[in-house]
């Protein structure tokens, strides 16, 4: 179908984005929340949050992050507390 077309599904998924990020971003501004976009690279999953050690070897499938600091965290928690930290970001 359709999805075999690599260029078009690749069109077809950032107009969906697009469209997600303008109706997150309209969600924000109606309640006084302030949208970040981080880099697209930023190693959000990577960072502890505790110590700011980068664990380059984690994998997908490593749901906890365990630091060699001794910080045990929710792999997605942890991300969220680095994004929330991030000062490199510009408000959409």
């Amino acid at each position: 179908g359709m999805m075999k077309n690599r260029h078009l599904s690749k069109a077809v998924a950032s107009q969906k984005f697009y469209k997600f990020r303008t109706a997150l971003k309209a969600k924000c501004d109606e309640n006084g929340i302030e949208l970040r976009v981080v880099d697209r690279w930023y190693p959000s999953s990577k960072i502890c949050h505790c110590c700011g050690a980068i664990k380059k070897d984690l994998k997908l499938s490593d749901r906890i992050y365990h630091c060699d600091c001794g910080y045990v965290e929710d792999r997605d928690f942890n991300a969220a507390l680095n994004l929330k930290d991030a000062l490199t970001y510009e408000v959409a």
